[in-house]
């Protein structure tokens, strides 16, 4: 369950940057997760609200925004969705040779916080 590492990077990450700016409390974390990243945030805000007890982040929620996921064709650089069964081939002209653009990540996307 890969949640709680990321969950517990998401925590970390949203505590030091609070404290580092001189804030004392965490009120929301929102992060941007891609569908390709294949993370169910029905267990990440789980694992989440279950480690953020007794921290500076124990009355914050995490909003989670997804992320279609976007390919470009190394071959005729179309760009184009890539949909749900995840298959990775150039709609145009059918090549096998593509990048993934986004959707493929997780990423701190804003802290809201007080003094």
């Amino acid at each position: 369950m890969h949640e709680v590492y990321i969950a517990e990077s998401i925590l970390e990450t949203a505590i030091w940057k609070c404290r580092d700016s001189g804030f004392g409390q965490i009120k929301n974390i929102k992060v941007k997760i891609g569908k390709a990243s294949v993370v169910s945030t029905e267990a990440l805000i789980f694992v989440f609200d279950a480690l953020k007890i007794g921290s500076i982040a124990s009355e914050a929620s995490l909003i989670v925004e997804e992320i279609p996921t976007t390919g470009c064709c190394k071959t005729c650089n179309g760009e184009f969705s890539v949909d749900r069964d995840f298959i990775f081939q150039c709609p145009c002209c059918g090549s096998d040779s593509v990048i993934i653009k986004s959707g493929n990540g997780v990423e701190l996307a804003e802290l809201e916080v007080e003094s």
